[in-house]
Parts: structure tokens; sequence; C-alpha cells
């Protein structure tokens, strides 16, 4: 995986706000997420019909959804553990997963963000699937396996952000 220097927008005030392609889908995050992620493995490669997949990882309790209607496909990762993965049900964009191994836990795709520009990962996992061209910033926590707790992704973020 490339390393480069590269500019870290600041966070966003809160609320956040996003919503799927439609617009049947809107949400708020109502507090700081706890990491921007980018998992490159192969399940989401095709999940994201892209190289990877970036993702927010939200408390639960601080995702208000205030429209929409959901299809559920449940799949099992890597662990064992089983993922719900939440889509509009309008226009099938995939909003975020909520994996059973962390009930407390929300992770959103940050294509869904009203402006995700600022999402820049501050870890990646799986980067020994990584498309060649893949980049990573400077200051970002590089996995191979995702053989590590989601901690270390928090606390990486909690780092780079004096959160």
């Amino acid at each position: 995986m490339l390393r480069a220097d590269i500019a870290r927008p600041p966070l966003p005030a809160l609320p956040i706000h996003g919503g799927c392609h439609c617009g049947a889908v809107r949400y708020r995050i109502t507090a700081c997420p706890k990491a921007v992620n980018a998992c490159h493995c192969d399940d989401c490669k095709r999940l994201s019909g892209a190289t990877f997949g970036v993702y927010l990882h939200v408390p639960k309790d601080t995702l208000e959804v205030a429209s929409g209607k959901f299809d559920t496909f449940r799949r099992t990762g890597g662990s064992g553990h089983t993922i719900p993965i939440e889509r509009c049900k309008s226009c099938g964009t995939r909003m975020w997963h909520l994996p059973d191994a962390a009930p407390d836990l929300v992770i959103l795709c940050a294509g869904t963000l009203d402006d995700p520009s600022w999402a820049v990962p501050t870890s990646h996992i799986f980067v020994e699937e990584a498309a060649p061209d893949a980049v990573a910033a400077n200051d970002a926590l590089v996995i191979e396996a995702f053989n590590s707790t989601r901690p270390a992704l928090w606390e990486r973020f909690a780092e780079i952000y004096s959160t």
C-alpha cells in the first residue's frame, strides 16, 4: 500500500447529516464518530462496487433516522459473525452495517454523508487485499489482516483528531 501526505480536513460541526441516493432515507449523527476506516477486503469491494469501502464507526445511540424504509441483507463476515446490512428500500443504497458482534455500533457508509469530503480514513484494514494503487495517509493506521480489535482503530482516530 502506498503512503502519502494527505491533507486531513477538520471534523465537521455536529450534527452530521446524510441520506440515500433517492432521498427517501435521511439521518443525522449527533456525536463524533469513533473512526473513519477503509476496508480493502474482497467483500467490501463487491458490496461497494469500488476498490475499497470507507466507513464511519458510530455509536448506535447517536444515529437518528429521520425517514426511510430498509431492506436488510445478512451476510457472514470472515470472523464468522453475522452482519446485517441495511439498504434503502426505494433505491438500494447501502446505508450501514449493524454487526451482531457489536450491537451498540453502526458501521455507516461514508458515501452516504451529505458532505463526505472530510472522511479521510484514519485506518485501513485488510490491506493485503488492497488494489495496487491504494493510498493511505502517512498518519493512518494500516493493518494487514484485521487481527486487531476495533478499539485500535478508535484509538488512532482519537490520536489524529485529539478527541
